[in-house]
């Protein structure tokens, strides 16, 4: 299942890139003709918050995301690896947990105080839609190797 989502989300990391990509060049080629093409800049921006948050949760899944190396390590020579492990994913899994309610709650929100951007006319609460995926997408793939957090991106490839 893990590899599944791994690959979903790598698919959706290609597509977002692209498309910010695409959207700039057209907008530079567009500024450079003097002619205005207002959507592009909306679209960059809205694929860069996507791209991020579904980058993030990928590098969780690759074990490639941010620890405190230091403190962690000392700690795991003093209490043991495994109970330190164990707390790290309990802390981890909840504020992922945690952050994916929040943002279904400003989705939420968003319903009845809209945010419309001006361009496209797209309500942008929408796109917290995109955190709640991510961060349960997160906390799922943080749960099967909590034992294993020391693995590297190569190992789970």
């Amino acid at each position: 299942m893990i590899r599944i989502i791994r690959k979903i989300q790598l698919a959706l990391c290609h597509a977002l890139l692209s498309v910010m990509v695409l959207a700039l060049f057209l907008q530079i080629i567009s500024r450079g003709l003097n002619f205005g093409v207002e959507w592009t800049e909306e679209i960059s921006r809205f694929t860069f918050i996507s791209f991020v948050f579904i980058s993030a949760s990928y590098a969780t899944i690759m074990k490639a995301d941010l620890r405190i190396g230091v403190f962690a390590d000392w700690l795991c020579n003093r209490v043991g690896e495994a109970p330190v492990q164990l707390f790290v994913t309990v802390v981890l899994v909840l504020f992922d947990c945690l952050m994916a309610i929040y943002c279904f709650g400003n989705v939420l929100d968003g319903r009845k105080y809209p945010s419309v951007s001006p361009v496209l006319g797209f309500n942008t609460n929408y796109l917290f839609l995109v955190l709640v995926f991510a961060f349960s997408l997160s906390a799922v793939a943080r749960i099967p190797g909590w034992k294993n957090r020391t693995a590297t991106v190569e190992d789970t490839a």
